[in-house]
């Protein structure tokens, strides 16, 4: 919809606006519609694309109508309008942010009708954007007329209300085309890969991805070193006027670590019987038989081997790796299998075992506390949360005691994870991975870069 007329765009603050005082029966109204401002998490939009021009509270209260005036003279504002975009904030309605502004209660009444046929008003965000056309007439006595009123809330799609000349309301809706375009983030590590990726303009969700795919051979707490690069080609749908509409996925990344000493190589692909993830170039799967660490961002306080047991005061073999964590840090299962022991387990603490294929378990003490279904018998898949660090049995600080089992005796978790089996691509699969890593390379030599360092 297109806004015509002398058009004063702003972000306004709904808690700069005056609260009008509405008789009981519009307070009546107003309580019917649903509450807004669902705590659900936004996906970031491009700030120059998302955010108009700012302008002063102060400034906006001089146009918009003031319900407690008392100036005999008020300004004449015409056939003006006044445009404004009003974020929800915790615990409004569509509803209340119009009383607010002045509206009559038979007219919001009218507005959130037509509205509530298309759009579910009760899951609007907190943030939710409204962008509203007002009109105030000469006299006083009137109400603030509502002339337009536009919400999107989804990239795809816009609901534009407007006043008829008949003063009724009705509303369109915007669809907007959505195409795939493909983007390339690069840069050097500085203080974390996170940070850095986030940094050079990669979205959550693909970072998500590129983290998780690489955590199989990369400790990003002590691998990583000064001069250590990431690359990553990125796919992402955006609509026709230039939002994106979803996170979007990797296709391709590449990592260094120690310092430019290793490079990690990942692509994208689905065999035909099997779930998309990704390959090496040379068509392995980067899924291990066991993840290397069942901890994101933790640091080895204590290896496998002999120790001196700083509770018990005497050497004994230390039967697993202890990972230093802060409490409530969540555990991952190692790999897939299913629950043997759940519960308290002497000077181990809150203690889970789990039996793996090839003869394999693996053990987590010391949890603050288990994850909520795990139990014995119960089936996990390699990633799920299984519980969280804690200190409970005979330790000394917050850490996971993590152990690793073949054939019954403890073995060295870092040692195995090291040389874990994977899958490797063959035959007709092998044959499209390779056509499609040749089609990845082709596209990202010419792919746009995201904010960051252009590309060599």
């Amino acid at each position: 919809m297109c806004f015509g007329s002398l058009v004063v765009l702003a972000m306004v603050s709904l808690m700069a606006l005056p609260a009008k005082k509405a008789p009981e029966t519009v307070a009546r109204e107003l309580d019917l519609v649903p509450e807004s401002g669902t705590a659900v998490t936004l996906m970031a939009m491009p700030q120059a694309e998302e955010t108009p021009p700012e302008m002063p509270a102060t400034d906006i209260a001089m146009v918009l109508p003031d319900p407690d005036r008392t100036d005999p003279s008020p300004p004449d504002f015409g056939p003006a309008h006044v445009e404004a975009a009003i974020e929800l904030q915790k615990g409004d309605t569509v509803a209340r942010v119009l009383g607010r502004l002045g509206i009559e209660a038979a007219d919001v009444a009218e507005i959130v009708a037509v509205l509530a046929d298309r759009v579910r008003l009760d899951r609007l965000p907190i943030g939710q954007a409204l962008i509203v056309k007002l009109r105030q007439l000469h006299e006083e006595a009137k109400p603030t007329v509502l002339v337009g009123l536009s919400i999107r809330p989804e990239p795809q799609r816009a609901f534009n209300v407007e006043r008829d000349d008949d003063g009724s309301y009705s509303m369109e809706e915007e669809v907007f085309e959505v195409a795939p375009r493909l983007m390339r983030a690069s840069g050097e590590v500085d203080g974390s890969v996170i940070a850095s990726a986030e940094a050079a303009g990669v979205p959550h969700g693909p970072l998500a991805e590129m983290l998780r795919a690489f955590s199989w051979d990369v400790n990003f707490q002590h691998d990583i070193k000064p001069g250590d690069r990431f690359d990553v080609l990125v796919e992402r749908s955006w609509t026709s006027d230039g939002k994106p509409a979803d996170d979007g996925r990797v296709l391709w990344a590449e990592i260094t670590t120690g310092g430019g000493a290793e490079t990690y190589r990942i692509y994208r692909f689905k065999p035909r019987d099997g779930e998309e993830f990704f390959y090496s170039p040379e068509g392995e799967s980067v899924v291990k038989a066991l993840l290397r660490t069942p901890l994101n961002m933790s640091r080895i306080s204590s290896r496998f081997g002999l120790r001196h047991h700083p509770v018990l005061k005497f050497t004994r073999l230390h039967s697993g790796v202890d990972f230093a964590a802060p409490p409530g840090t969540p555990i991952l299962a190692a790999g897939a299998g299913h629950v043997i022991e759940a519960g308290r387990f002497g000077g181990y603490g809150n203690w889970v075992k789990i039996a793996h294929d090839g003869n394999l378990a693996t053990g987590y003490a010391h949890l603050s506390r288990i994850a909520p279904g795990v139990k014995r018998s119960a089936r996990v898949r390699q990633g799920q949360v299984i519980g969280y660090v804690g200190s409970t049995g005979l330790s000394t600080g917050p850490h996971l005691h993590f152990e690793l089992h073949r054939g019954g005796r403890p073995i060295d978790p870092l040692t195995m994870a090291r040389t874990a089996q994977r899958t490797r691509l063959a035959g007709k699969d092998l044959e499209r991975f390779k056509a499609q890593v040749a089609e990845t390379d082709r596209v990202r030599a010419t792919a746009a870069t995201l904010r960051g360092e252009e590309i060599n």
